[in-house]
């Protein structure tokens, strides 16, 4: 069953204009974390300033996040139902395949805090390289 993006910008109290909803719907249609570059060229009718500020004010509100940051390319993929504006509840391991380039969300064990004493950690995420199980 498709999101109804709609209704989730709504809830997050964001109109549901037909520029955000394309945008979840290109990212929430990807099977993986999906480049900036791929969703500029999917989404080519948008200009890069509207798309830039449209993935922004996604993430601002909760509803994806930049997953990797690698080579000047960010990767955007959905969020879980618990994020908001204020926090990212991710507890998934972000995987880069060396082989195909994918980079997915992977679950794993839950992830508790981490502790560095003399810092307060206030947010942190777990990124891994390696080959994935389609290129194996």
């Amino acid at each position: 069953m498709a999101a109804d993006w709609s209704n989730e910008l709504r809830t997050k109290n964001l109109k549901a204009t037909p520029n955000r909803v394309v945008v979840l719907e290109t990212i929430a249609g990807n099977n993986a974390a999906m480049a900036y570059s791929k969703i500029q060229s999917d989404l080519s009718q948008l200009d890069r300033v509207t798309l830039y500020r449209t993935l922004n004010s996604l993430v601002d509100n909760g509803l994806i996040h930049k997953v990797l940051v690698e080579e000047n390319e960010a990767f955007y993929a959905t969020c879980s139902s618990n994020c908001s504006s204020e926090e990212h509840h991710h507890q998934h391991v972000h995987f880069r395949c060396t082989n195909c380039k994918e980079v997915t969300c992977v679950s794993s064990q839950p992830i508790n805090q981490l502790e560095i004493p003399g810092y307060l950690v206030q947010n942190f995420e777990i990124q891994a390289t390696g080959v994935c199980n389609l290129c194996l």
